[in-house]
């Protein structure tokens, strides 16, 4: 009878160790692969127009062997999901930016911001708009409940272009249209820089001031090489049409600082009239963003 109550006793025991035993492998089998990511997405102020919002935005999260894991569209607030355990590279762009599109998207180093081609004009860009992007390396995000938390702050990246032209004596001028050449098509996603494609050319419609001057602005990613500058004008006299002889300014915007400033150009007609412009660089729309959160490299 004792023999028989300790094996019981033994096999109870034995059961116990077992459950637990179970127990214990079922929560590690069970304990979560992904953990919690959190985007918060900071706009410079007066992004996407004067008292204006952006919108929404793109979001594009890299894993840490290059390979993109996932594109996803949220609210411009931010965005918050679950993914794999990993150190993720974050890029995010405005989605309401104007005349731009983005390729290379499966390589965070290539993803590059293209400016829309001229639907009817071979070689010639459309005026971006609106665009604001920034890249994150580093954001690990660890298996469980607790959340990695980051903040992006995406910078502008077009410059504006302004040409004040004073026509001085040239009169019956039916239409102006501006011409630049050397304008950069496409720049990195991540943080603005020129991907060196081949350089195209810009056009601009010049309008009335109503002061007997005239206007026309070009709105570009950048400009690089040789940027040459020629006005086409029409006349309501009768006469034909001329075009400038072409003038190169990359002199004088190099010359400028980051933040830009203003040169002056004469732009000389085959007839010996002139017109003068006032040329004046800057932002597509001033801000007042931080810049990019943590490195980003090549």
């Amino acid at each position: 009878m004792r023999q028989t109550t300790e094996h019981i006793k033994i096999l109870l025991f034995a059961a116990a160790l077992s459950a637990v035993g179970g127990c214990t492998e079922r929560e590690l089998s069970e304990r979560p692969a992904d953990g919690p990511l959190i985007v918060h997405l900071e706009w410079p102020e007066g992004a996407g127009g004067d008292d204006a919002t952006v919108d929404g935005a793109h979001l594009l999260l890299y894993r840490s062997d290059g390979s993109l894991h996932q594109r996803i569209e949220c609210e411009a607030e931010g965005h918050e999901c679950r993914v794999p355990a990993d150190t993720y590279t974050i890029l995010a762009v405005n989605s309401d930016r104007a005349n731009t599109s983005y390729a290379n998207h499966e390589s965070h180093q290539q993803c590059r911001l293209l400016a829309d081609g001229h639907p009817t004009e071979e070689g010639v860009l459309m005026h971006v708009g609106n665009v604001y992007s920034t890249g994150l390396q580093g954001v690990e995000v660890r298996p469980g409940n607790a959340a990695t938390e980051v903040t992006l702050r995406p910078e502008n990246r077009v410059k504006l272009i302004t040409f004040d032209i004073d026509p001085g004596y040239i009169e019956a001028i039916a239409s102006m249209q501006l011409r630049m050449t050397g304008v950069v098509p496409s720049v990195r996603m991540a943080d603005g820089e020129d991907m060196g494609e081949e350089s195209q050319h810009l056009l601009a419609q010049a309008a009335a001031k109503g002061d007997g001057n005239y206007q026309a602005r070009m709105s570009v990613f950048g400009w690089r090489g040789e940027n040459i500058v020629t006005a086409a004008l029409e006349y309501t006299d009768g006469r034909p049409g001329q075009t400038t002889i072409p003038q190169d300014i990359s002199g004088q915007l190099a010359s400028l600082p980051d933040d830009g400033g203003t040169v002056h150009v004469t732009l000389e007609l085959p007839d010996g009239g002139q017109l003068h412009l006032t040329v004046t660089v800057g932002e597509w729309n001033e801000g007042t963003g931080s810049g990019m959160v943590g490195g980003y490299g090549s």
